[in-house]
C-alpha cells in the first residue's frame, strides 16, 4: 500500500494543475493517505518542525476569535494541508532506497519540463485563463502548473540534481527549459543553488561553464510580443513591492501571533478591502517568509527560523544531505519572490528530498 501511494504521487506530480478538480488537487489526496498511514503506524521522525506546527495551529485557533467569520474555515484547510505534507515527509522517510527516490525526483522534474515544452509549442497564448483567476501569460513556458514562477523552480530542482549527479546533458536540457520561463526568480534560484552546490561538491569549474551556457541562452532568447518576455520589465517588481507592503500591513494588525495560518485571503478582505478572492494569489504572499510572519506572527516566525537553524547545523554532510541542502537553498531564494515554500508540489518535492537526509 505504501509503495502504491508513493508511486501515485510521483505519477500525478508532473500533471500539475491540469488535473485539478475544482479546488481539489489529486496529489493532496495521495499525500493525505500517506500522512494517515504515518500517523496510524506512529512512524518515528525528526522533530525539527513540531514547534512550528504547534505555533501555526495555535495562531489559527486564536484567529477564530479574532475574525468570527465562517471564511476562517478556508484557513483550516490550508493548515490541514501543511500538516499532511509534514507527515508525508515522515511517511516517505521509511522508504530505504534513497537512490531510487532521488532518481524519481529527477524524473518528475524531467517530465514537468517536457510537458512545459508541449505547452510552449502548442499553447503559447494562455491569456484566456485570466477569466479563471490565473495570470495571462503569453509566449512563456508555464507548463502544467500554469505559472512560470512555480514551473521554473521545479525545473531548477532538476538542474540541481543533474549537476550533483553529473548528468550534464540533462543539466543542459533543464537550463534551456528554464530560460524559456522568463522567470527571473527561477534564474536567481538556479544561480545561487548551483553556486552553493559547486562549493559543497567541489565543482566550481563546472559551475562556471554552466553559468556561461545559461547566460548565452538567455541573451539569445526570442522576445515576441508581451511584457512577460521582457526581462527588463518593471511592472512585476512594483506589484511585488505592493504585495510586500500589503502583507506587512496585515502583519501589523496582529504582530505577536499573526492572523492565523492561512487566513491571509480573509485578512485581505477585512483589513485591505480586497474582495478579489477568486484570484489564485489571494491566499498567498509574494514572499513565503512574509506569509509566515503575517499568519503566525513574530512567535511563529521566530520558531520557524529556529527550526531551520537547528536542522541545518545538526545534519551530517553526506551526499544526500548536501543534495537536500542545495534543493532547499533554491526554495529559500525563490520564496523571496514567489510563495513557493507552501506550494503543494514544492512541499512534496521537499518532503521527499528531506527524507533522504543523513542525521
Amino acid at each position: 500500500m505504501e509503495q502504491i501511494i508513493l508511486f501515485a504521487f510521483l505519477i500525478l506530480f508532473p500533471f500539475g494543475q491540469i488535473i485539478k478538480i475544482g479546488s481539489l488537487n489529486p496529489i493532496d489526496i495521495v499525500v493525505s493517505l500517506g500522512a494517515i498511514i504515518a500517523i496510524i503506524k506512529r512512524y518515528k521522525y525528526s522533530k525539527y518542525f513540531n514547534d512550528f506546527l504547534i505555533a501555526a495551529i495555535f495562531s489559527y485557533l486564536l484567529s477564530i476569535f479574532i475574525f468570527k467569520n465562517s471564511q476562517v474555515f478556508i484557513g483550516l484547510l490550508y493548515l490541514v494541508r501543511l500538516i499532511a505534507y509534514f507527515y508525508f515527509y515522515i511517511f516517505v522517510s521509511h522508504f530505504k532506497d534513497k537512490k531510487l527516490l532521488l532518481n524519481s525526483l529527477l524524473a518528475i522534474s524531467f517530465f514537468s519540463a517536457l510537458f512545459g515544452w508541449v505547452q510552449y509549442s502548442f499553447y503559447p497564448d494562455l491569456t484566456s485563463l485570466k477569466f479563471l483567476g490565473w495570470d495571462d501569460h503569453l509566449y512563456r513556458l508555464v507548463g502544467t502548473y500554469l505559472d512560470p514562477g512555480f514551473t521554473s523552480l521545479i525545473i531548477v530542482f532538476g538542474a540541481v540534481l543533474s549537476f550533483v549527479k553529473k548528468k550534464y546533458l540533462l543539466l543542459a536540457f533543464f537550463i534551456a527549459t528554464l530560460a524559456f520561463t522568463y522567470s527571473r526568480a527561477g534564474y536567481l534560484a538556479l544561480a545561487v543553488s548551483l553556486f552553493f552546490a559547486s562549493i559543497l561538491f567541489k565543482k566550481f569549474k563546472v559551475f562556471i561553464f554552466t553559468l556561461a551556457y545559461f547566460l548565452t541562452i538567455v541573451l539569445l532568447l526570442p522576445t515576441p510580443a508581451g511584457q512577460g518576455v521582457n526581462l527588463a520589465r518593471t511592472y512585476s517588481i512594483s506589484s511585488r513591492l505592493t504585495n510586500y507592503r500589503e502583507t506587512f500591513e496585515i502583519f501589523k494588525k496582529s504582530p505577536v501571533f499573526g492572523v492565523g495560518f492561512n487566513n491571509i485571503c480573509l485578512a485581505r478582505n477585512i483589513y485591505l478591502k480586497d474582495i478579489d478572492s477568486a484570484s489564485h494569489s489571494c491566499s498567498g504572499s509574494d514572499s513565503s517568509l512574509l506569509l509566515i510572519l503575517a499568519t503566525t506572527g513574530i512567535v511563529g516566525f521566530t520558531i520557524f527560523v529556529n527550526s531551520i537553524s537547528k536542522m541545518l547545523f545538526k545534519l551530517n554532510r553526506g551526499f544526500y544531505t548536501k543534495t537536500f541542502l542545495v534543493i532547499f537553498s533554491a526554495v529559500f531564494v525563490h520564496s523571496f519572490f514567489v510563495n513557493s515554500l507552501f506550494y503543494p508540489w514544492v512541499m512534496g518535492y521537499l518532503a521527499i528530498s528531506a527524507s533522504l537526509i543523513e542525521e
